[in-house]
């Protein structure tokens, strides 16, 4: 696919994406640095309270994603009422998930993030940080739900505009709390989750702001989440829980990741929580292309064109692939600079550095992976083998690799990080056999309208 209408289509779901992506890793950005001045521990606490939210963004992720797999092809076959039919299940699911997880993490803070570290200062920290953050749960699940489901409409300008604003505002709450500026309580570690309430409360005001008074591709509104769609819901399950039981055994699954690299030492903690925020900026490009291939492969697959789909996602593929390359270049270039930033101890410095070389070299295949699981597979209608090759190369072999790098052969941090990581190969091996094959090319639209 060389033509410059399919490049254009491209890049004008990729770029608004990527801009996305790039707020969101200034926010971590930001956040890291004003809580690296008060040394290590407030950064491990704030990773590690933000540690069931990114549980809390698989079941969204999964949820919406499951939806959106449904809307590109109804979009390309136009049918805007089963969209608004979709569109709102998806956002019934993720509030539900978002309030359980909400009151569990309300009910027991400690005694999760114990799960992840048997330092207490660090748990005592990160307790305080997520008994606050948590009311971002609910705003945040609406508003990225709503602004997910019009990315398959080829609708992004908005949410970048409303991320954009968001960054400002929490940045300056972020400011005003931790430092305790302009006559507001000192909160440190506990600032920077009222600075992310401030933001997301904002998300979602924008959201529903733009939902009644601008956007009218769609016509979803929020109130239309009151009626249940009986008739719908068994195509919405058919093919969302697939996506949602991926991205739940994932985000457990880098949950367990993390608690094997808490486990270690709160060196390595602190060193990958550092490593960790380089890689989204790493992961800009590679969303935006991920994101770009399940809109553009499912649209195409929803207009009936099955050889035009085989050509999409074989483009993409190389365009990952060069995504990568440049990402593991990026990494090594700006490596000493982005370390600059922190106030660590010599031995989280000297950690972070070895193990953001490893991350360098694991850009390789990471761009290529996410493009066929995300992208191609989800947006063809894969979902079983997209599931498969997710969830079975982490379970299967990065965990247990990583179980026994760190505890039994008490390899060095890179080692373990690079077991930790080595999923990503497998999966982009596998992904690249499956697209060639031919078998992810399914009209997952053909049975709902049928029922």
């Amino acid at each position: 696919m060389l033509s410059r209408a399919f490049f254009v289509s491209l890049l004008s779901i990729a770029i608004p994406i990527a801009l996305q992506n790039t707020i969101s890793f200034g926010v971590a950005v930001m956040d890291s640095v004003m809580l690296g001045s008060f040394g290590d521990v407030a950064i491990a606490a704030a990773n590690l309270g933000n540690q069931p939210f990114s549980i809390l963004m698989s079941f969204g992720f999964g949820l919406s994603s499951g939806g959106t797999v449904l809307i590109a092809q109804y979009w390309g076959k136009g049918d805007m009422a089963r969209i608004r039919k979709v569109m709102r299940l998806s956002m019934q699911m993720v509030f539900c998930a978002s309030l359980a997880i909400t009151l569990l993490c309300m009910a027991f803070p400690q005694q999760i993030l114990r799960i992840y570290t048997k330092d207490e200062s660090v748990v005592r920290a990160g307790a305080g940080y997520l008994s606050l953050v948590l009311f971002s749960y609910i705003p945040y699940s609406i508003s990225n739900n709503y602004m997910m489901s019009l990315r398959a409409v080829e609708q992004v300008k908005m949410s970048t505009a409303i991320y954009a604003v968001s960054f400002f505002v929490n940045v300056f709450f972020n400011y005003v709390f931790i430092f305790g500026k302009f006559g507001a309580p000192r909160m440190e570690v506990r600032g920077a989750a009222v600075g992310t309430i401030c933001a997301r409360v904002s998300e979602l005001i924008m959201v529903l702001l733009y939902m009644y008074l601008r956007e009218r591709r769609v016509g979803f509104r929020i109130h239309e989440c009151l009626r249940f769609d009986k008739e719908m819901f068994p195509s919405f399950a058919r093919h969302s829980l697939p996506v949602l039981g991926n991205e739940l055994l994932w985000g457990i699954g880098f949950s367990v990741t993390n608690i094997i690299i808490g486990r270690i030492s709160s060196v390595f903690l602190a060193a990958n929580s550092i490593a960790g925020v380089l890689n989204q900026l790493m992961f800009i490009s590679v969303a935006g292309v991920s994101n770009a291939a399940a809109v553009l492969t499912g649209k195409t697959i929803g207009e009936g064109s099955r050889e035009r789909a085989r050509k999409t996602a074989n483009t993409l593929l190389l365009t990952s692939l060069f995504v990568g390359i440049f990402n593991c270049l990026l990494v090594l270039l700006i490596r000493p600079v982005f370390l600059s930033l922190y106030n660590v101890t010599p031995e989280t410095y000297e950690a972070a550095w070895s193990i953001l070389g490893t991350m360098a070299l694991l850009q390789l295949p990471l761009g290529v992976d996410v493009t066929v699981i995300v992208g191609v597979l989800r947006g063809g209608g894969d979902t079983q083998a997209a599931f498969i090759y997710d969830c079975g190369a982490l379970w299967l072999v990065s965990i247990p690799m990583g179980i026994l790098a760190g505890f039994v052969f008490h390899w060095p941090l890179p080692a373990i990080f690079l077991c930790l990581k080595l999923d990503s190969a497998i999966k982009a091996a596998l992904g690249v056999l499956r697209v060639r094959s031919g078998k992810w090319i399914r009209n997952v639209t053909v049975q709902s309208q049928t029922a």
